[in-house]
Formats: C-alpha cells, sequence, structure tokens
C-alpha cells in the first residue's frame, strides 16, 4: 500500500485529469449520438417512389433488382419528420441546461456536476428500448433528459480547467475535449457491430454499461481543485498556483449579465462556437443517415467509416495545440492573431471541404475523403473557438461556456428538422446539398465576424475586485472590526481617567 502511495504521488494529477476529461467528452458524445446509427437500424428508409434502400444504390440497380433491409430488430413507421425530432430531442435539453451547469460547477464544483451528467443519462439510456415500443414521444422525452443533464459536462469541464491548468497548456487540455467527437468514432464503429451482431437494442445496453464503468472511475480519481487533491505534490500545486496568478480568484460574485451581453469579442466568440457546433453536429447526427441511406454504406463498414472523420480531428487537434501552445510560449506573434490564423483552419477548411463533398456524388471515395478532411481542419478549434472564452474571462470559464453551449445546441435540434423537411419526399443527394451549403456559409460568416471583431485580452468584467457583494460584506467585517477596537481604546481611556 505504501508502495502504490508513493508511485500515486510521482503521477501529474493534470495528466490524470486531462485522460478523464477526455473520457468524459467522449461518453457525453456517446450518449447524444447513438441514436444517430441505431435509428437507422430501427426504421424503414422508403424513397418517394416507395422503394427501400439507399437512392445510390437504389441508382445503380436494376429496375427488377430490389434492396433488402437487414433485420436488426422492430423496425418503426417513423417518417424523416419523426426522426428528426428524436435525433433533436437531445440538444432541446441541453438548452436550459448548459448555463446553470456552470453557474453550479463554479459554486460546488465541476466534479460533482460531470457525475452525475454521466450517471442520470446512462441511466435513462437503458429505458430507450422500452420507449421505443411504446410510443416514439417516450423516446423524445427520454432524449429531452440525456441532454438537461448531460448538457452540464462541458461547461463543469471548463469550470475545471479554469482552476486546474496553466495558460501555456490550456490548447493542450482543450484539445482533450476532442474526446467528444471521437466519442462518435467510438459510438459509431461499436454500435454498428453491436447491431450487425445482436440487434439495435443491445447498442442501448452497451453504451450505458459503458458510461457506468467511467461513472465509477470518476469518482474515485478526480477533484475540484488542486487545493483539496489528496495525491497531489506540493511542488505541482505550486506550480499551478504560480502559473495561473491572479487571473483566477477566490471570491464568489454574481454573473456579470450586462457586461457579457454587450461584450463585441464575446458575441463574436458565440458565433464562432455556433458555427463550430453547427458542424460537428451536422456531421455527428447525421453523417450516419448520409452515408447509410444515402450513398449506400453497410451497417458495419458505414458506422467505422462516418466515424474515421472524427479520428482524424483528434489526430489533427494534437498538432493545432501543440503548435498553438508553442507559438504562444515563444511569443512569435501575439495571442490575438494566434487565434485569427486558425480559425483559417477551423472554421474555412471544413466550410470549403462541405462544398466540394456535395459535388461529388455517389463518389462515395471523394465524399468521405472531403469529409475525414473537414473534421482534420476543425480540429484546430482548440485554439479558436474552444478556447478563446478562457482567453477572456477565465474567472467566468464555466458560465461562460454555459452560455456558448446553450447557443451552440441550437443546431442540435435546427438541423434534424431542416433535413426532415428536406429529404422527406425524397432522401437523395441534391436535397442534401442545400444542408451542405448552408453549412459552409455559417462556417464562413463566423471566420469574417472574428477576423474584424475577436479579442484574446482578459475582459474587464474579469475583475472581481469590483464585485459588490463580497466586498461589502468584507468592507462591513471591517468597519465592524475597527468600531469593536475603537470602543474598546475609550473603555480604556475610561478607566485610566
Amino acid at each position: 500500500m505504501t508502495l502504490f502511495r508513493k508511485y500515486n504521488e510521482k503521477i501529474p494529477r493534470r495528466g490524470i485529469l486531462g485522460a478523464m476529461m477526455f473520457l468524459a467528452c467522449m461518453f457525453s458524445y456517446v450518449i447524444r449520438t447513438n441514436l444517430s446509427i441505431t435509428i437507422v437500424a430501427m426504421v424503414n428508409a422508403t424513397s418517394k417512389s416507395g422503394s427501400h434502400g439507399p437512392i445510390c444504390t437504389q441508382t445503380a440497380l436494376s429496375s427488377n433488382q430490389t434492396v433488402e433491409l437487414k433485420d436488426y430488430g422492430e423496425r418503426y413507421e417513423w417518417n424523416q419528420h419523426i426522426q428528426g425530432l428524436l435525433l433533436s430531442g437531445y440538444f432541446y435539453g441541453v438548452l436550459p441546461a448548459s448555463v446553470p451547469a456552470g453557474l453550479l460547477a463554479e459554486k460546488y464544483g465541476g466534479s460533482k456536476v460531470v457525475a452525475f451528467a454521466t450517471l442520470i443519462p446512462a441511466l435513462l439510456n437503458l429505458l430507450m428500448p422500452w420507449a421505443a415500443g411504446i410510443h416514439y414521444g417516450f423516446v423524445f422525452v427520454l432524449r429531452f433528459m440525456m441532454g438537461f443533464f448531460g448538457g452540464a459536462v462541458y461547461p463543469a469541464l471548463h469550470a475545471m480547467i479554469a482552476r486546474w491548468v496553466p495558460p501555456s497548456e490550456k490548447g493542450m487540455f482543450v484539445w482533450t475535449m476532442q474526446g467528444g467527437p471521437f466519442g462518435t468514432v467510438v459510438t459509431f464503429a461499436l454500435c454498428g457491430q453491436v447491431i450487425s451482431a445482436f440487434g439495435w437494442k443491445s447498442a442501448f445496453y452497451v453504451t450505458s454499461g459503458l458510461m457506468l464503468v467511467f461513472y465509477a472511475l470518476w469518482l474515485y480519481l478526480i477533484y475540484d481543485t488542486p487545493d483539496i487533491h489528496p495525491g497531489i505534490t506540493e511542488k505541482e500545486k505550486a506550480y499551478i498556483k504560480e502559473q495561473i496568478g491572479t487571473t483566477i480568484s477566490k471570491q464568489k460574485a454574481p454573473l456579470p449579465i450586462r457586461s457579457i451581453v454587450i461584450s463585441v469579442p464575446f458575441l463574436v466568440l458565440l458565433w464562432s462556437h455556433f458555427a463550430n457546433m453547427w458542424g460537428i453536429y451536422f456531421i455527428a447526427t447525421n453523417g450516419p443517415k448520409y452515408t447509410l441511406e444515402v450513398l449506400g454504406f453497410n451497417m458495419k463498414s458505414g458506422g467505422f467509416l462516418t466515424g474515421l472523420p472524427y479520428i482524424a480531428r483528434l489526430g489533427a487537434g494534437v498538432l493545432f495545440a501543440a503548435v498553438g501552445d508553442y507559438i504562444r510560449r515563444k511569443n512569435y506573434i501575439p495571442l490575438v492573431w494566434i487565434r485569427k490564423l486558425f480559425m483559417l483552419f477551423s472554421h474555412m477548411g471544413p466550410a470549403i471541404c462541405l462544398l466540394i463533398m456535395t459535388y461529388a456524388g455517389c463518389d462515395a471515395t471523394v465524399a468521405m475523403v472531403m469529409l475525414i478532411l473537414a473534421l482534420a481542419f476543425n480540429g484546430a478549434a482548440c485554439q479558436t473557438s474552444l478556447v478563446n472564452h478562457q482567453d477572456l474571462a477565465p474567472n467566468f470559464a464555466g458560465s461562460l461556456y454555459g452560455i456558448m453551449n446553450t447557443f451552440g445546441s441550437f443546431p442540435g435540434f435546427i438541423i434534424p428538422p431542416i433535413i426532415g423537411a428536406l429529404t422527406n419526399e425524397r432522401n437523395g443527394i441534391e436535397e442534401w446539398r442545400v444542408m451542405f451549403w448552408l453549412s459552409a456559409g455559417v462556417f464562413t460568416s463566423a471566420t469574417i465576424l472574428f477576423w474584424l471583431f475577436g479579442s484574446a485580452q482578459i475582459q474587464p468584467w474579469n475583475d472581481l475586485s469590483h464585485a459588490k457583494p463580497t466586498e461589502i460584506a468584507e468592507e462591513e467585517k471591517q468597519m465592524t472590526a475597527i468600531e469593536t477596537k475603537e470602543l474598546q481604546t475609550d473603555n480604556e481611556e475610561n478607566e485610566r481617567l
């Protein structure tokens, strides 16, 4: 036991935190995207003519051939509108949860919030097969509740980063949140295999089981701040405090809502984050539908291939994070230019790739290469929209990301209904092309606005020295102490007289 304790003390706590943050984000995406691939096995896909199967496969077959739907379990007659509603249900739940999650994480600790945000969705996910057999309305309710609790993960983690991570390491730590999109890789590949072997119901049980194992590990390993961690060394604790300096205060103050609302740099960041999440949700939520229902991949290969772009995003994210942090340490260029230059990769890169992809037609190879490149470029977001709020106001990092996550959740429930409306009559390439153009436009507009108005300076409202509730309380204590001391002095003087 003593040997284990000595070995444990030599492990950097920041390293363990980073690894667990990666897994927390991964499982957050597992729960939000498992329905994206499972629903393909749960419904009957039909075209306008009434034929079944992918549009590209139908084109390749002669008129007297049919596409056989595999038996993965009971199939439901849910049209594209219903499917869009169910896929967006998670994001409706995230909408009211993100800001309170950031506030709770700053007040009570991010580790506790992440724990609950993992446990409750995992348990709700176990009920999905039952809910689908009753009515799709119950599926929507479960997805909404999963989003409400699961949406707390990211704001809570950003609150923890502000208290654990020195500025020169934040790019790499924000990269650990690429564990989220990597969760899409795991979900698509794992669920594709599980569904193919055991049916779609098993996919829900397997994903929940893995999340419950992670929940137990999180409780054992993670603490809110370096000060309360029992295994951290004094050397590492001192290093963290010295590097973070005075940008983080122990004072508790109300969120400066008015200052945030009129802050142009934050409003520009808000739109940049919206664009980033638009691209991720578009591909994560509807990627399986496009590759399976339009391009015609089978369940095994389709699940894996749709996950490949997220592997590319993960690998490219490491490079972007390392390069950005290196440039920052060396002070080659101002921080704001690091953010702006990397926007060309994180936002303009995907915009161009999506436009090329939409004109690839049924050429599955070109389409997949562009999809992979789109998310590989987007890996640079760890140096742009995913970290810029830490530049602007680290004291309110959790709350700011909660606001960003709320606004960034809108694509999650905007995109599926739009695709449902576009593809309900005919699920073809031309119908999807409208969505690709719209996505490219969102990315481009965010890049232009950030170049014009983006900032990396700490904003004045990050300073808590003017936080009235705390300051007044301290002044009252000081005045009381002064008055008491003066009264004692007067009494002593009177006694002498």
